[in-house]
C-alpha cells in the first residue's frame, strides 16, 4: 500500500474541488496522555469478535488482525452476506490514531475492490470515495474533508476497535483522556453529502477492574458530547492489553442503532493465512 500517494492524491483532489479541509482550525490534543509502548503490540495476532447490536436483534462478526506494529486490518461481516467490509490501516503512533485507510469490498474468493480511502491529517480526515453504493442511492461527496473534534481521532464505524488498542497505550489510567469521535452519515444529503460526520468528544475513564466472562478486565467508561446523555464501555483484558469487551450505545452505521462486540477466540496467523481466515469468515457468514 503506498500510502503517501493515498495522502497526497487526497490533499490535491482537495485543493482542486476547493474544499477547505482545515476551516475550523487546529482540534485540541490529548495525545501526550499517550506513550508508545512496542511491547504491548502482539504482532500477527487475530482477534475474532461475534458483533451485535445491544438488543442482540442483528449479528455479525469482526476479525482484527495485527500484522504488524504498524499496521491493522479490521473485517466485518454481516450473516448470510456473500461479501466483507475490509478495512486496511496504518497507524500514526504520534496521535495514536490512523494516518490512513483502505476500504475494501471482499468476496468469498478473495476478490476484492476498493470502496473509499482516507487520510487523517493533525486537524481533519480526507476522504475519497470510490465507489458511491456506500451512500446506498443517496447523492454523496466524492472527496471530502471533516474537521477533527480532537486527536486522536476514532471511527465509531470501527467498534471503536482502534480506540481500544490505542488504549494500549493509556499512559496514566487513572486520568480521563478526550478523544474526537467520526461516525458514518446517517442522513446523506444536499445539505450533509459527506459520508462521515463529527459526533464531537468523548472521555474516556478507566472506572475499575473487574471480571468479565471469566477474565480479569480494565472496564473504560465513555460519556461526553459524543455519546449525548449516554454512557459506553470498552473492557481491555488486564495482562494481555486486547479488547474483550465493546458496549457502545450509537449508531455504528446506517444499519447498526448501537454495538457490542464480544471476543470469541484469540490466535497466532500468519499473513499468508490471513487470507483464507477471511475468505472462511465471509463463507460462513459471520456466523
Amino acid at each position: 500500500m503506498k500510502h503517501g500517494h493515498v495522502a497526497a492524491a487526497v490533499v490535491g483532489i482537495l485543493m482542486l474541488s476547493g474544499v477547505t479541509a482545515f476551516a475550523q482550525g487546529r482540534p485540541g490534543s490529548s495525545a501526550k496522555q499517550f506513550k508508545f509502548k512496542g511491547g504491548k503490540i502482539e504482532t500477527g495476532m487475530l482477534y475474532t469478535y461475534d458483533r451485535s447490536d445491544l438488543a442482540g436483534a442483528k449479528t455479525g462478526s469482526v476479525l482484527v488482525y495485527v500484522p504488524d506494529k504498524k499496521r491493522v486490518e479490521i473485517l466485518r461481516v454481516s450473516p448470510g452476506a456473500a461479501e466483507g467490509q475490509l478495512l486496511i490501516g496504518e497507524w500514526n503512533w504520534d496521535a495514536f490514531s490512523l494516518r490512513t485507510f483502505e476500504l475494501w469490498r471482499e468476496g468469498r474468493d478473495g476478490g476484492r475492490s476498493r470502496l473509499a480511502t482516507g487520510s487523517f491529517s493533525s486537524e481533519a480526515l480526507l476522504v475519497t470515495v470510490e465507489d458511491p453504493s456506500l451512500y446506498r442511492g443517496a447523492q454523496g461527496a466524492a472527496t471530502f474533508s471533516v474537521p477533527l473534534p480532537q486527536v486522536p481521532a476514532h471511527l465509531s464505524s470501527l467498534d471503536f476497535v482502534t480506540l481500544g488498542l490505542a488504549l494500549r497505550h493509556f499512559g496514566d489510567p487513572t486520568v480521563p483522556v478526550e478523544v474526537g469521535i467520526l461516525s458514518e452519515n446517517l442522513k446523506v444529503g444536499s445539505d450533509s453529502p459527506n459520508l462521515y460526520v463529527s459526533l464531537g468528544k468523548a472521555t474516556v475513564a478507566f472506572v475499575e477492574d473487574v471480571d468479565r466472562d471469566g477474565v480479569t478486565c480494565g472496564k473504560f467508561q465513555l460519556t461526553g458530547p459524543a455519546l449525548g446523555d449516554q454512557e459506553g464501555f470498552v473492557w481491555l483484558h488486564k495482562e494481555r492489553g486486547y479488547i474483550q469487551d465493546v458496549e457502545i450505545p450509537i449508531p455504528a452505521g446506517p444499519a447498526w442503532p448501537d454495538v457490542k462486540i464480544v471476543l470469541r477466540s484469540v490466535e497466532k496467523v500468519s499473513e499468508a493465512d490471513w487470507p483464507i481466515r477471511r475468505s472462511l469468515e465471509i463463507s460462513g457468514g459471520g456466523r
